[in-house]
């Protein structure tokens, strides 16, 4: 007679390029705030300008997040 064991489970790979994705994502949001923070540090003037561009960002960043979380 076989022996029944269960056979162990491998690594979902869309989990993995989720991941991943995500890890990029926030690679790239964080490079972005970088180069954001020069611009305002040398141009004083954009920092207006620059502050609502991040809020409304930050605004679809958010509705995206919301309907991908509530698949």
């Amino acid at each position: 007679m076989k022996d029944n064991k269960p056979v162990p489970s491998r690594p979902n790979r869309d989990l993995n390029v989720l991941a991943l994705l995500g890890l990029v994502a926030i690679l790239v949001i964080l490079m972005i705030s970088g180069i954001a923070m020069y611009v305002v540090y040398q141009h004083p003037a954009l920092a207006q300008p620059l502050t609502v561009a991040a809020g409304v960002a930050a605004a679809l960043l958010t509705a995206v997040g919301l309907t991908l979380t509530r698949r």
